[in-house]
């Protein structure tokens, strides 16, 4: 049989938490699962939101609109664009995908750019979805010390602010700024930021949709902690792009899923479920400050990534190796996964998730200390 290959390796992150699971069944031990940016601490209360859906009416029965269903569009206009969600028809500049990577392979697979820029520490399916859509990509150090004059109407460049995989964050109005000067050389900027929200609840994403080369994709399985939904959205102010994204969402999926969208719809929009994604953002950003703490009383943060800072989001990169890590029950990625070039320098580092419940944290990194 004839097939084309991808060239793509299958997800080492995935890979990890199979490994885990198959030793800890093997073994009937426990093992702790920081591989995998899910969060672990708690589940988001939904009963009171469910009950508000009427599952036997038509609208949830039937194929949703090829964008979205219009209701949740309206409601991510008014969470995360307020200043400008009345104006006439602002919906039709969001479009929803089945998740924060679709969208963002949907972009891709869109674009026509002859190189796209990742930041040298990456979420390692950039890389991957470039090589599946056959796009060329290169690497920038330091996003604020980027030369600019590299960039023009053929360029497209990543921002992941706070990162993943290290946790580190801009300061935001030096990013605006950097922000607009790049919109201004024409080159496309994809702000893949699905933690963000998880943290700051303000306007940033509001200032930035202004923009005309700027598009955001977004997930709703960090924030409100939705992961098996498998629901996000892509954002952009081109008219052109948003209506070949309802083409390729059409013969890609034919409509994502009714039930996840008005779901999401529910807890973004009505009080039952604002009161329910605050309560998990509560609970959840407390045990990750919580843990952060206790890996920096420990010497576990890499020094050389944070300095004298301290990482922000649901990751955190310290010095120890995945192999160790395994060894002592603890299932974590080494961070030569998130590097294209000097894998070896970074091998004996990993990025685990933080986003655990705090008390089982410690239990298991008290034994690496």
């Amino acid at each position: 049989m004839k097939i084309n290959i991808s060239k793509a390796t299958f997800s080492s992150i995935v890979g990890i938490g199979q490994k885990v699971r198959k030793a800890s069944k093997e073994s009937g031990e426990e093992y702790l699962e920081l591989n995998r940016g899910v969060n672990n601490v708690t589940n988001i209360d939904l009963e009171n939101v469910i009950n508000q859906i009427d599952f036997n009416s038509k609208d949830i029965q039937v194929y949703a609109p090829n964008l979205g269903i219009d209701s949740l569009r309206k409601s991510i206009a008014k969470e995360y664009f307020p200043s400008y969600c009345d104006f006439p028809n602002f919906e039709n500049r969001i479009s929803i995908s089945p998740g924060g990577m679709p969208a963002l392979d949907l972009v891709i697979q869109t674009l026509n750019v002859e190189n796209i820029y990742f930041p040298k520490f990456y979420w390692g399916s950039y890389s991957k979805m470039a090589t599946i859509r056959n796009k060329p990509f290169s690497f920038y150090d330091n996003l604020m010390d980027f030369d600019l004059s590299n960039l023009n109407d053929s360029s497209c460049i990543f921002i992941c602010d706070p990162s993943n995989p290290t946790g580190v964050k801009l300061d935001d109005t030096d990013l605006l700024k950097l922000i607009s000067d790049i919109n201004k050389t024409g080159a496309i900027i994809i702000f893949d930021c699905p933690y963000r929200k998880l943290f700051y609840d303000d306007d940033f994403f509001n200032k930035i949709s202004c923009y005309e080369n700027v598009i955001i994709t977004e997930s709703f399985s960090k924030w409100i902690g939705l992961s098996g939904l498998r629901l996000g959205f892509i954002y952009s102010l081109n008219k052109e792009l948003n209506d070949e994204l309802n083409i390729r969402l059409l013969y890609e999926f034919n409509a994502v899923s009714t039930v996840s969208q008005m779901i999401v719809d529910k807890v973004i929009s009505t009080p039952e479920g604002k009161l329910a994604h605050t309560n998990f953002r509560k609970i959840t950003t407390e045990n990750i400050r919580k843990n952060i703490e206790y890996l920096k009383d420990n010497n576990l943060l890499v020094k050389e990534i944070y300095e004298n800072s301290s990482p922000i989001g649901i990751f955190a990169v310290i010095n120890k190796s995945e192999d160790f890590l395994f060894q002592n029950k603890i299932g974590a990625v080494g961070l030569d996964k998130f590097v294209y070039y000097d894998k070896d320098v970074w091998s004996s580092y990993s990025r685990i998730c933080v986003s655990v419940e705090h008390e089982l944290f410690k239990r298991f990194i008290s034994k690496i200390i």
